[in-house]
Protein backbone atom coordinates (compact mmCIF):
# COMPACT_ATOMS: atom_id res chain seq x y z
CA UNK A 1 0.00 0.00 0.00
CA UNK A 2 1.76 3.53 -1.40
CA UNK A 3 0.71 6.49 0.92
CA UNK A 4 1.52 10.18 -0.67
CA UNK A 5 4.53 11.38 1.24
CA UNK A 6 2.57 14.34 2.09
CA UNK A 7 -0.47 14.47 3.69
CA UNK A 8 -1.70 17.65 4.00
CA UNK A 9 -4.87 17.66 3.33
CA UNK A 10 -7.38 20.75 3.20
CA UNK A 11 -9.53 22.21 5.58
CA UNK A 12 -10.30 25.17 3.82
CA UNK A 13 -13.71 24.56 2.30
CA UNK A 14 -14.92 26.51 5.10
CA UNK A 15 -13.72 29.43 2.90
CA UNK A 16 -14.03 28.26 -0.86
CA UNK A 17 -17.51 26.69 0.03
CA UNK A 18 -19.48 28.16 3.33
CA UNK A 19 -22.34 25.91 4.67
CA UNK A 20 -25.39 28.60 4.85
CA UNK A 21 -26.93 29.21 7.79
CA UNK A 22 -29.57 26.89 7.66
CA UNK A 23 -32.43 26.71 10.03
CA UNK A 24 -33.07 23.49 10.40
CA UNK A 25 -28.93 22.77 10.95
CA UNK A 26 -29.52 25.04 13.81
CA UNK A 27 -32.43 24.00 15.80
CA UNK A 28 -30.27 21.78 17.90
CA UNK A 29 -26.66 21.68 19.26
CA UNK A 30 -24.83 19.18 17.24
CA UNK A 31 -22.74 16.10 18.60
CA UNK A 32 -19.31 15.86 16.78
CA UNK A 33 -20.71 13.23 14.43
CA UNK A 34 -23.02 15.31 13.37
CA UNK A 35 -20.74 18.02 12.61
CA UNK A 36 -18.34 15.91 10.58
CA UNK A 37 -20.83 14.86 8.56
CA UNK A 38 -21.49 18.47 7.05
CA UNK A 39 -18.60 18.18 6.06
CA UNK A 40 -19.20 15.03 3.59
CA UNK A 41 -20.51 11.49 3.99
CA UNK A 42 -18.35 8.61 5.10
CA UNK A 43 -16.66 6.46 2.66
CA UNK A 44 -18.96 4.04 1.03
CA UNK A 45 -18.07 0.40 2.29
CA UNK A 46 -15.07 -1.02 -0.29
CA UNK A 47 -15.98 -3.26 -3.12
CA UNK A 48 -14.57 -6.39 -1.42
CA UNK A 49 -13.60 -6.10 2.20
CA UNK A 50 -10.01 -5.31 3.14
CA UNK A 51 -8.79 -8.42 4.73
CA UNK A 52 -7.09 -7.96 8.37
CA UNK A 53 -3.79 -9.04 7.39
CA UNK A 54 -0.67 -8.80 9.25
CA UNK A 55 0.51 -5.99 5.81
CA UNK A 56 -2.86 -4.09 6.45
CA UNK A 57 -2.32 -4.07 10.43
CA UNK A 58 1.56 -3.20 9.74
CA UNK A 59 0.94 -0.88 7.23
CA UNK A 60 -1.73 1.13 9.33
CA UNK A 61 -0.02 1.43 12.47
CA UNK A 62 2.96 2.35 10.46
CA UNK A 63 0.99 5.32 8.85
CA UNK A 64 -0.93 5.94 12.44
CA UNK A 65 2.74 6.13 14.61
CA UNK A 66 3.83 8.52 11.85
CA UNK A 67 1.30 11.01 11.28
CA UNK A 68 -1.75 10.58 14.45
CA UNK A 69 0.09 9.57 17.36
CA UNK A 70 2.41 12.29 17.96
CA UNK A 71 -0.45 14.96 17.15
CA UNK A 72 -3.16 13.43 19.43
CA UNK A 73 -0.54 13.20 22.32
CA UNK A 74 0.14 17.03 21.52
CA UNK A 75 -3.07 18.28 21.74
CA UNK A 76 -4.40 16.20 24.70
CA UNK A 77 -0.87 16.49 26.35
CA UNK A 78 -0.85 12.40 27.13
CA UNK A 79 1.67 9.98 25.81
CA UNK A 80 -1.33 7.34 26.13
CA UNK A 81 -1.79 7.68 22.42
CA UNK A 82 1.29 5.93 21.91
CA UNK A 83 0.26 2.57 21.70
CA UNK A 84 2.73 -0.37 22.48
CA UNK A 85 2.90 -4.28 22.74
CA UNK A 86 5.60 -6.34 23.89
CA UNK A 87 8.23 -3.15 23.17
CA UNK A 88 7.02 -2.25 19.77
CA UNK A 89 4.88 0.15 18.21
CA UNK A 90 0.89 -1.04 17.86
CA UNK A 91 -2.20 -0.39 16.86
CA UNK A 92 -5.79 -0.91 18.92
CA UNK A 93 -6.80 -4.33 17.45
CA UNK A 94 -10.15 -2.99 16.67
CA UNK A 95 -11.74 -4.60 13.57
CA UNK A 96 -13.57 -1.73 12.59
CA UNK A 97 -11.09 1.36 13.14
CA UNK A 98 -8.27 -1.16 11.21
CA UNK A 99 -10.68 -1.37 8.35
CA UNK A 100 -11.76 2.43 8.32
CA UNK A 101 -7.97 3.38 8.36
CA UNK A 102 -7.56 0.86 5.80
CA UNK A 103 -9.86 2.11 3.23
CA UNK A 104 -8.50 5.91 3.96
CA UNK A 105 -5.63 5.06 3.17
CA UNK A 106 -6.40 3.90 -0.02
CA UNK A 107 -8.50 6.46 -0.82
CA UNK A 108 -5.43 8.98 -0.24
CA UNK A 109 -3.68 6.60 -2.94
CA UNK A 110 -6.17 8.26 -5.87
CA UNK A 111 -6.07 11.27 -4.64
CA UNK A 112 -4.47 14.13 -7.26
CA UNK A 113 -3.35 17.00 -5.82
CA UNK A 114 -4.59 19.33 -8.16
CA UNK A 115 -8.37 17.97 -8.10
CA UNK A 116 -10.20 20.32 -5.69
CA UNK A 117 -12.99 18.41 -4.63
CA UNK A 118 -11.01 15.08 -4.34
CA UNK A 119 -8.89 16.89 -1.94
CA UNK A 120 -11.57 18.00 0.01
CA UNK A 121 -13.40 15.14 0.12
CA UNK A 122 -10.40 13.04 1.28
CA UNK A 123 -9.95 15.95 3.85
CA UNK A 124 -13.03 15.42 5.21
CA UNK A 125 -12.58 12.08 5.68
CA UNK A 126 -9.36 12.44 7.38
CA UNK A 127 -11.41 14.56 10.25
CA UNK A 128 -13.63 11.46 10.43
CA UNK A 129 -10.50 9.15 10.80
CA UNK A 130 -8.90 11.96 13.86
CA UNK A 131 -12.20 11.70 15.70
CA UNK A 132 -12.26 8.06 15.31
CA UNK A 133 -8.58 7.76 16.71
CA UNK A 134 -9.07 10.36 19.48
CA UNK A 135 -11.89 8.05 20.81
CA UNK A 136 -10.08 5.35 21.19
CA UNK A 137 -9.27 6.58 24.77
CA UNK A 138 -13.13 5.69 25.39
CA UNK A 139 -12.69 2.25 25.43
CA UNK A 140 -10.69 2.34 28.79
CA UNK A 141 -12.87 2.25 31.73
CA UNK A 142 -15.06 5.34 32.55
CA UNK A 143 -13.92 6.43 35.95
CA UNK A 144 -12.02 9.60 37.78
CA UNK A 145 -8.75 9.68 39.78
CA UNK A 146 -9.66 10.69 43.66
CA UNK A 147 -9.57 14.25 43.89
CA UNK A 148 -8.14 13.89 47.11
CA UNK A 149 -5.26 12.01 45.85
CA UNK A 150 -1.53 13.26 46.92
CA UNK A 151 0.19 13.45 43.69
CA UNK A 152 -1.10 13.97 40.23
CA UNK A 153 -1.63 10.95 37.63
CA UNK A 154 1.30 9.69 36.02
CA UNK A 155 2.02 10.26 32.31
CA UNK A 156 0.00 8.64 30.14
CA UNK A 157 -2.42 7.81 32.33
CA UNK A 158 -5.44 6.28 30.60
CA UNK A 159 -8.58 7.62 32.86
CA UNK A 160 -6.82 11.76 32.78
CA UNK A 161 -6.75 11.04 28.95
CA UNK A 162 -10.33 9.40 28.80
CA UNK A 163 -11.27 12.45 30.66
CA UNK A 164 -9.89 15.00 28.94
CA UNK A 165 -11.28 14.24 25.04
CA UNK A 166 -14.47 14.24 27.32
CA UNK A 167 -13.61 17.09 28.48
CA UNK A 168 -12.42 18.87 24.58
CA UNK A 169 -16.04 16.75 23.35
CA UNK A 170 -18.27 18.57 25.76
CA UNK A 171 -16.59 22.14 24.62
CA UNK A 172 -17.38 21.22 21.22
CA UNK A 173 -20.83 20.31 21.97
CA UNK A 174 -21.70 23.26 23.59
CA UNK A 175 -22.53 21.45 26.53
CA UNK A 176 -21.47 21.16 30.30
CA UNK A 177 -20.02 18.71 32.75
CA UNK A 178 -21.72 17.95 36.11
CA UNK A 179 -18.70 18.08 37.65
CA UNK A 180 -14.96 18.15 36.96
CA UNK A 181 -13.57 14.90 35.84
CA UNK A 182 -10.01 16.07 35.94
CA UNK A 183 -6.71 15.54 38.12
CA UNK A 184 -6.28 18.78 39.96
CA UNK A 185 -2.74 20.30 39.85
CA UNK A 186 -0.57 20.24 42.85
CA UNK A 187 2.52 21.08 43.48
CA UNK A 188 5.65 18.82 41.75
CA UNK A 189 9.06 19.50 40.89
CA UNK A 190 8.30 19.88 37.50
CA UNK A 191 6.58 23.21 37.08
CA UNK A 192 5.47 22.66 33.82
CA UNK A 193 3.66 19.73 34.52
CA UNK A 194 1.75 20.91 37.15
CA UNK A 195 0.53 24.21 34.72
CA UNK A 196 -0.26 21.45 32.02
CA UNK A 197 -2.67 20.13 34.75
CA UNK A 198 -3.96 23.41 35.73
CA UNK A 199 -4.85 24.66 32.54
CA UNK A 200 -6.77 21.11 31.88
CA UNK A 201 -8.33 21.31 35.12
CA UNK A 202 -9.16 25.11 34.07
CA UNK A 203 -10.80 24.44 30.56
CA UNK A 204 -13.28 21.39 32.56
CA UNK A 205 -14.43 24.17 35.34
CA UNK A 206 -15.11 26.21 32.36
CA UNK A 207 -17.50 24.14 30.94
CA UNK A 208 -18.80 22.51 34.55
CA UNK A 209 -22.13 22.91 35.01
CA UNK A 210 -23.61 25.83 37.41
CA UNK A 211 -27.48 26.94 38.69
CA UNK A 212 -28.50 29.79 36.62
CA UNK A 213 -25.75 30.00 33.70
CA UNK A 214 -26.43 33.35 32.31
CA UNK A 215 -26.41 34.89 35.75
CA UNK A 216 -23.57 37.55 36.76
CA UNK A 217 -22.33 35.05 39.21
CA UNK A 218 -21.86 31.77 36.75
CA UNK A 219 -20.60 34.71 34.19
CA UNK A 220 -17.90 35.92 36.69
CA UNK A 221 -16.92 32.29 37.06
CA UNK A 222 -16.51 31.43 33.79
CA UNK A 223 -14.52 34.40 32.44
CA UNK A 224 -11.98 34.05 35.91
CA UNK A 225 -11.73 30.52 34.10
CA UNK A 226 -10.87 31.98 30.88
CA UNK A 227 -8.25 34.25 33.01
CA UNK A 228 -6.45 31.27 34.50
CA UNK A 229 -6.31 29.53 30.95
CA UNK A 230 -4.92 32.05 29.25
CA UNK A 231 -1.96 32.57 32.14
CA UNK A 232 -1.19 29.08 31.12
CA UNK A 233 -1.02 28.85 27.42
CA UNK A 234 2.81 28.93 27.22
CA UNK A 235 2.93 28.83 23.95
CA UNK A 236 1.49 25.68 23.29
CA UNK A 237 -0.47 25.28 20.05
CA UNK A 238 -3.24 23.06 21.15
CA UNK A 239 -3.63 24.93 24.25
CA UNK A 240 -3.91 28.09 22.05
CA UNK A 241 -6.75 26.23 19.82
CA UNK A 242 -8.91 25.25 23.54
CA UNK A 243 -8.98 28.78 24.74
CA UNK A 244 -9.98 30.42 20.73
CA UNK A 245 -12.54 28.13 21.54
CA UNK A 246 -13.64 28.60 25.14
CA UNK A 247 -13.19 32.26 24.43
CA UNK A 248 -16.20 31.50 21.11
CA UNK A 249 -17.87 29.24 23.08
CA UNK A 250 -18.59 32.06 25.42
CA UNK A 251 -19.04 35.43 23.24
CA UNK A 252 -20.36 34.07 20.53
CA UNK A 253 -23.89 33.59 21.68
CA UNK A 254 -24.07 37.86 22.19
CA UNK A 255 -23.41 38.74 19.19
CA UNK A 256 -24.92 35.60 16.71
CA UNK A 257 -23.12 34.30 14.01
CA UNK A 258 -22.76 37.42 12.03
CA UNK A 259 -20.30 39.26 14.13
CA UNK A 260 -17.45 38.83 11.69
CA UNK A 261 -13.94 37.08 12.43
CA UNK A 262 -12.10 40.69 11.56
CA UNK A 263 -10.81 42.40 14.47
CA UNK A 264 -11.23 46.11 14.27
CA UNK A 265 -8.08 46.79 16.38
CA UNK A 266 -5.82 44.50 18.71
CA UNK A 267 -7.83 45.67 21.94
CA UNK A 268 -8.91 42.37 23.31
CA UNK A 269 -10.59 44.60 26.23
CA UNK A 270 -13.42 44.65 23.63
CA UNK A 271 -15.32 41.09 23.70
CA UNK A 272 -16.48 41.26 20.38
CA UNK A 273 -13.22 42.24 19.51
CA UNK A 274 -11.32 39.60 21.63
CA UNK A 275 -14.31 37.18 19.80
CA UNK A 276 -13.44 37.88 16.35
CA UNK A 277 -9.04 37.53 17.20
CA UNK A 278 -10.11 34.01 18.38
CA UNK A 279 -12.40 33.25 15.56
CA UNK A 280 -9.96 34.35 13.13
CA UNK A 281 -7.39 32.12 14.96
CA UNK A 282 -9.69 29.13 14.52
CA UNK A 283 -10.21 29.24 11.04
CA UNK A 284 -6.55 29.64 10.31
CA UNK A 285 -5.53 26.68 12.49
CA UNK A 286 -7.89 24.71 10.45
CA UNK A 287 -6.05 25.46 6.89
CA UNK A 288 -3.42 23.63 5.41
CA UNK A 289 -1.40 26.08 5.90
CA UNK A 290 -2.16 27.11 9.82
CA UNK A 291 -1.82 24.08 12.22
CA UNK A 292 1.44 22.24 12.58
CA UNK A 293 -0.22 19.11 12.50
CA UNK A 294 -3.14 16.99 10.90
CA UNK A 295 -4.70 16.36 14.51
CA UNK A 296 -4.98 20.30 15.76
CA UNK A 297 -5.96 20.88 12.06
CA UNK A 298 -8.68 19.00 12.14
CA UNK A 299 -10.18 19.72 15.58
CA UNK A 300 -9.89 23.47 14.57
CA UNK A 301 -12.10 22.37 11.74
CA UNK A 302 -15.36 20.93 14.15
CA UNK A 303 -14.49 24.08 16.38
CA UNK A 304 -15.07 26.13 13.39
CA UNK A 305 -18.51 24.63 12.32
CA UNK A 306 -19.55 24.51 15.31
CA UNK A 307 -18.70 27.95 16.34
CA UNK A 308 -17.88 30.16 13.58
CA UNK A 309 -19.45 29.11 10.32
CA UNK A 310 -22.00 27.79 10.26
CA UNK A 311 -21.28 28.06 13.74
CA UNK A 312 -24.31 24.80 14.78
CA UNK A 313 -23.85 25.09 18.49
CA UNK A 314 -24.24 28.97 19.09
CA UNK A 315 -27.70 29.85 20.06
CA UNK A 316 -27.78 33.86 20.89
CA UNK A 317 -28.65 35.36 23.85
CA UNK A 318 -28.71 38.71 25.37
CA UNK A 319 -27.00 39.66 28.62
Amino acid sequence: MTVPSSYGLPSDSLTRYPLPHDPRILAKKMRINDIIDLLGPPPPPPPQQISHTEDTLNEVTKVYHEMYAGGLSAFLESSWYYFVENGKMAFPRDANLIEHMATFLKILEAVKANDHSQMAYSGALETRIVWELACTAYQTPDRTNPPTALAMPPEGDAVEARNRLRVVETLLCGDYLLTNPLAPPLSDPDVQRSRRFDFWYSLAEFIRRRDNPDSPATVKAREESLTRMRHLLDGRENRDVLYSIAVVRELAPRYGPSYGSTPQHLDESDPKNRLAVASRFILDEAQVTGGTTNVVRRFSDIAARAFVNPAVNVFKRTG
